[in-house]
């Protein structure tokens, strides 16, 4: 065996031990424990803006370079460092002063759609895991059996040279694009039951906070409900 063919070989079994890694990286996907029931104490959304800032070079302004006769031979750009900034907002919903999951605080709250709709992007998100990783195995296998059906039917014509059937060199191949898809969607669905807020809306939480709080008779600490301002009374006619 040729020492270019020893190369492709290590390289092609190296392969499966990567993806194996890769999907071992994030492994299967389980719903988050739910099922907090209600206390009785009022709900409530924290919100929280933190500012980060970063460094850019913006251009400024360019140098003309001259040669002795006045002629333009170059221009060079002159940067500065400017300072940015941007703004990220943090939320978390809590039963009293206890931090509970998005799907039950919607539930205490009495929002079912919302509930339901956590609930099926969840459900989603580990059906989309199972499926992806069933898909990595089922290209793995395909790729190692590529792999080892050509290294064990290879043959060699009149000068030495090494060939092995093209279905071989297919089956690894389509084996590890079939692995790569798997691990792409198993990847995807891990992340949908790992995202902290599936409904990414903290106005909507904290208007189902403030409906639930007035049923139970406890007023929101923030009110933002303007008061109804007072009607001028109509004046008699004399």
């Amino acid at each position: 065996m040729s020492q270019i063919e020893r190369r492709r070989k290590n390289g092609w079994s190296a392969v499966p031990v990567v993806m194996v890694l890769a999907m071992g990286s994030w492994g299967c996907a389980h719903l988050p424990k739910t099922g907090t029931e209600s206390t009785g104490e009022p709900l409530n959304v924290e919100v929280r803006t933190e500012t980060h800032t970063y460094v850019t070079q913006a251009k400024v302004g360019e140098v003309q370079h001259r040669d002795s006769s006045g002629r333009l031979v170059g221009t060079s750009s002159l940067y500065e460092n400017q300072v940015g900034s941007y703004d990220v907002t943090r939320w978390q919903v809590f039963q009293g002063e206890t931090p509970i999951d998005d799907q039950d605080f919607f539930n205490i709250a009495g929002d079912t759609e919302a509930a339901n709709r956590i609930a099926d992007y969840r459900a989603t998100g580990v059906t989309m895991n199972r499926v992806g990783l069933g898909l990595a195995i089922v290209g793995g296998a395909a790729m190692l059996a590529g792999i080892i059906l050509g290294s064990t039917v290879t043959t060699k014509d009149e000068y030495g040279t090494e060939s092995r059937p093209l279905w071989t060199t297919a089956a690894a191949t389509g084996g590890i694009l079939v692995g790569l898809v798997g691990g792409g969607i198993a990847w995807a669905g891990y992340a949908r039951t790992k995202r902290e807020h599936p409904i990414d809306d903290p106005q909507k939480a904290a208007n189902a906070a403030r409906r639930y709080n007035k049923e139970i008779g406890e007023q929101p600490e923030d009110n933002d409900d303007e008061e109804e301002e007072e009607r001028p009374r109509r004046k008699r006619r004399r």
